[in-house]
């Protein structure tokens, strides 16, 4: 009994102990069938500030379907994605995401935050019901310095739903590092959508919008 039990502490322990998935290694069965993957598997040197799994964001609470800082793409869109990133750090730059594929769930989640609060004028214009993140084919990003991880002047937040979060609406510095990020994301496959400097489209486009959540289990 003795011999047992110490198997059993053993193998519970070990189960307590197993690691979380590290960098390039996040998604579930359910993603991979579907063809999405961790964009840090093929451009490791990405960084994640994944908003919609926090409060720091502009609903102020975690999306519907974001339990985990998860970012996943299909792979053809991850793969161009890599090959910008690999552009940008040649002019010692390199990118940082916000939002990579989003849960149907959580696009339905943003619809009610802004009719509940008196801001519906925002659907069809900043908030999509039906958006290309739910195909995985979309990334919310900005532009970072390689050497120190500092973010260049965009002019305003992630998420700032307002007319001064219009790409062209700028000027100076802010303008250049946003045109930086537009052209070196145009030379591999995606395009801007000119209400946010952020927000880039893939042409390749995944056959149906998904509703597997980001680590919620279901």
């Amino acid at each position: 009994m003795r011999l047992f039990g110490a198997c059993c502490a053993a193998l519970a322990l070990t189960a307590v102990a197993a690691p979380a998935a590290g960098p390039g290694d996040a998604g579930s069965p359910a993603h991979r069938r579907a063809g999405l993957i961790d964009v840090r598997h093929l451009a490791p040197g990405v960084v994640l500030d994944t908003r919609y799994a926090t409060r720091r964001n502009v609903t102020g609470k975690p999306l519907a379907g974001y339990c985990e800082p998860w970012a996943l793409l299909l792979r053809p869109v991850a793969a161009d994605l890599a090959r910008v990133q690999r552009l940008l750090r040649r002019r010692g730059l390199g990118l940082a995401v916000f939002d990579a594929y989003r849960p149907a769930r959580a696009s339905r989640d943003l619809v009610r935050w802004a009719r509940r609060t008196g801001r519906g004028d925002l659907v069809g214009t900043y908030i999509a019901r039906r958006s290309n993140h739910n195909l995985g084919s979309a990334v919310d990003l900005t532009l970072i310095r390689a050497r120190d991880g500092k973010r260049l002047r965009m002019g305003t937040g992630y998420d700032n739903l307002r007319a001064k979060a219009n790409t062209f609406n700028a000027r100076g510095r802010v303008l250049r590092n946003r045109l930086t990020l537009v052209r070196a994301m145009e030379r591999h496959g995606f395009a801007n959508y000119h209400r946010e400097w952020w927000h880039f489209d893939h042409r390749k486009k995944g056959p149906r919008h998904l509703d597997i959540s980001l680590g919620c289990g279901r």
